[in-house]
């Protein structure tokens, strides 16, 4: 049984159709709350993690072990003055982090999340298509920035917009042919090759093993989307101040910057589906959102080791890390995913 299932139970009482309403919108302001807290949590391990990797404490004022900080700086972002540009496009410049924000949460709705207890599967949307559904809603992001780089008339802004177009259309494509791949290997095994849920169903070995190429190409692309270093050509404070978003100040910059640390944590989770087997494991009925939770909080780890480690990449190398580099492997990786699948029959 899933959430849904388990709330409309609980409304019963107040009828078929009203039920369903209640349940609906209480799912909905759960997953809100989900995101909003794992937002919170990955923030303040980020901290803490930097903290300790530069020998320093982090967060440690506010609440046991700093735990309420972020929510200080939170608050601290909601009363500040939002400081508007005389020259820009009002409505694209006030709607852009709305819209990266957007995509965020329809990109969390569509993950298949596994079951937890008593509460059955968490799954908030289920589709033949989801996989379509998933990638749709994250290219979204991608708009929000290009509208807050042109509609702020910064040239630093500009410019920085003009940087994430060329990062999304050399690294977004080699991703697609990875997920191809995967999808080419699941069409053997289910006849819905693009649900998630099917995907993680048919994965007895992780897709991460036969497909390890793919794996590191949808990785780093992941990591180029996220857009943190080495990868953040488009918001690089030596060159670019904050790139497509140096114009915006209080809560607007707030939520391009729990944007960019959501993208950490759903692309974790993403290659956690893809790859990983998200939510599969021993009892996996009842602790499927704990394995879930479990290998996207490694794959978080991993990439803030790459943020701490890593320096940035000039932005020509950077490109050509997708074109000369990721393409060709994502394409050596369908060759392979199509031996394997018509010639092995794995």
């Amino acid at each position: 049984m899933s959430i849904l299932l388990r709330l409309q139970s609980l409304f019963s009482i107040f009828g078929h159709y009203l039920s369903f309403i209640l349940a609906y919108l209480f799912e909905t302001i759960f997953m809100i709350v989900f995101v909003m807290v794992s937002l919170i949590a990955v923030i303040y391990l980020f901290r803490k993690y930097m903290a300790r990797v530069q020998l320093r404490i982090g967060p440690n004022r506010v609440g046991k072990f700093g735990l309420l900080q972020l929510i200080a700086d939170s608050l601290k972002l909601v009363g500040k003055e939002s400081v508007l540009p005389r020259g820009r496009d009002d409505m694209p410049f006030r709607m852009a982090p709305i819209i990266i924000f957007l995509g965020l949460i329809m990109s969390f709705a569509i993950i298949p999340y596994g079951s937890l207890y008593w509460a059955g599967s968490l799954t908030i949307t289920d589709s033949d298509v989801s996989v379509l559904l998933l990638f749709a809603a994250l290219a979204i992001m991608p708009i929000g920035e290009l509208l807050a780089g042109i509609s702020s008339k910064n040239k630093y802004a500009v410019v920085g917009a003009l940087r994430g177009v060329a990062k999304d259309i050399s690294f977004e494509i080699p991703m697609m042919i990875s997920v191809l791949a995967l999808v080419m290997m699941a069409s053997a095994r289910t006849s819905t090759p693009l649900n998630l849920i099917s995907l993680v169903s048919v994965q007895f070995i992780p897709y991460g093993i036969p497909q390890i190429i793919g794996l590191g190409v949808f990785f780093i692309a992941m990591v180029a989307r996220a857009s943190y270093s080495p990868f953040d050509m488009g918001e690089s404070d030596s060159e670019l101040v904050a790139g497509h978003s140096t114009e915006y100040s209080g809560m607007r910059f707030g939520m391009f910057y729990m944007g960019m640390f959501g993208s950490i944590f759903l692309g974790s989770m993403i290659v956690s589906i893809l790859y990983l087997g998200a939510y599969n494991g021993p009892f996996s009925g009842d602790l499927g959102f704990i394995y879930l939770l479990i290998k996207s909080g490694i794959l978080v780890i991993l990439a803030f080791t790459i943020w701490l480690s890593v320096p940035r990449i000039r932005i020509d190398k950077f490109v050509n890390l997708g074109w000369k580099y990721l393409l060709p492997a994502s394409v050596i990786n369908l060759v392979i995913a199509g031996i394997l699948t018509l010639g092995l029959g794995i």
